[in-house]
């Protein structure tokens, strides 16, 4: 039986940071998405930032307000991050009122959910963001998957997008500033003492064309 998303992360949350990103893969992606970050969000204490599924805290030092579905991952982040605002809710129904926010991030969610889910996160993403604001996420690339003839089984990961279905989701409510492509090499195949050295110029391919065929896509979308 497949854990639901819910209890498969209570049980990972005490070693999550560890087994995670306490390796070199972890850290390989860790780094392109925190530059991302560093180039598209303002100051925190300018800005009312919320981390819809924030996890164990990751990426609160960008974000005054986090959410998970996870009281675990929460509990841990809470520890890390006393200061910030914490809540434990579903990422496409959150307890917040309308423009409650100048930003939104939200990595490695829209894994985990139905393909159709994507609408309701926009749309829900919407709903909280002021006029202006950005909402930058990360997504599993279709054409990287249709590349490798990779399929996926149970809930961990097995849906992709295009580009072609985000636009169409987007419609004439967002427009998209950026996107960049994460882990167009294959890290996993990359011999860990290589990784470090190769995440610059996997980075800057992400910039590229070949973004679409990256492992993950990251979209910088702003609310018109």
């Amino acid at each position: 039986m497949v854990p639901s998303v819910q209890s498969y992360y209570d049980q990972l949350a005490p070693t999550y940071d560890h087994n995670r990103f306490g390796n070199s893969y972890g850290r390989y992606l860790h780094w392109q998405e925190e530059n991302i970050l560093k180039r598209y969000l303002s100051p925190p204490e300018h800005d009312q930032v919320l981390d819809l599924a924030c996890g164990t805290g990751r990426f609160m030092h960008h974000c005054s307000v986090g959410l998970d579905l996870s009281p675990e991952m929460i509990a841990v982040a809470r520890r890390k991050f006393p200061e910030k605002d914490f809540t434990v809710a579903n990422a496409l129904r959150t307890p917040f009122t309308e423009d409650s926010f100048d930003a939104i991030i939200s990595f490695h969610l829209l894994m985990h959910l139905q393909p159709e889910d994507l609408r309701a996160f926009c749309a829900e993403g919407y709903r909280l963001l002021r006029h202006g604001g950005r909402l930058i996420f990360d997504l599993p690339s279709a054409e990287r998957r249709t590349l490798l003839r990779r399929r996926q089984n149970h809930w961990h990961g097995a849906n992709a997008f295009t580009h072609a279905d985000v636009t169409e989701v987007l419609g004439d409510r967002w427009r998209i500033l950026t996107t960049r492509g994460i882990a167009v090499f294959p890290v996993h195949r990359i011999p860990r003492r290589l990784r470090p050295t190769l995440r610059s110029l996997d980075s800057w391919l992400g910039k590229t064309p070949l973004a679409r065929a990256a492992s993950y896509r990251v979209y910088v979308i702003e609310k018109i």
